[in-house]
């Protein structure tokens, strides 16, 4: 089943706060601080090892969604050893936050075609708080939203949630 991921950054790749997030609630164990164009950033290498096992998977494509947009690729990618280098973008000028005219809520609507067998999965913390966002993915099962704490992150249990429902049980040297 093939499945694209929308990937957002701050809040979801790095955790927003000075504190490492608890292993009880992350799942991960080790964190690293690094400046990354001249922020201070937060993640966990087993997060990202994760997730570039999901994207080295045949039927899953992942896509950055972020207002860091190509920076996400060109930057942060090689700091945190993202393999996201070539992932399309999405851009645009108009940083709108809330409502219908949120840019992200409107780049997802355009490239989330429904075809038969094919999912899509969005990651980003600012989604349970925008309710158009959330009445759309409702609308479609073919659609999982994952927003997660910013404080925390994605956790291992959200890469579960994505691995299940995009169908892929097995993956070479899964961090476990």
């Amino acid at each position: 089943m093939k499945t694209t991921i929308y990937l957002d950054v701050d809040g979801v790749l790095t955790a927003e706060t000075k504190r490492t997030p608890a292993y009880k609630i992350s799942g991960w164990e080790y964190w690293e601080t690094k400046t990354v164009q001249r922020w201070q950033i937060l993640f966990s290498p087993d997060m990202v090892a994760a997730l570039n096992e999901l994207a080295a998977h045949p039927d899953i494509t992942f896509k950055w969604l972020t207002t860091r947009q190509d920076s996400a690729a060109q930057v942060l990618s090689p700091a945190i050893r993202i393999k996201g280098e070539d992932w399309d973008v999405f851009r645009s000028d108009q940083q709108v936050w809330r409502g219908l005219d949120w840019w992200k809520l409107r780049a997802i609507q355009g490239d989330a075609e429904p075809s038969e067998g094919h999912r899509f999965v969005w990651i980003d913390d600012d989604i349970s708080a925008e309710v158009e966002a959330l009445k759309w993915a409702a609308g479609r099962d073919d659609v999982l939203t994952i927003s997660p704490s910013s404080v925390r992150g994605l956790t291992r249990g959200d890469i579960e949630r994505i691995r299940q429902f995009a169908g892929v049980h097995e993956l070479v040297g899964a961090s476990k």
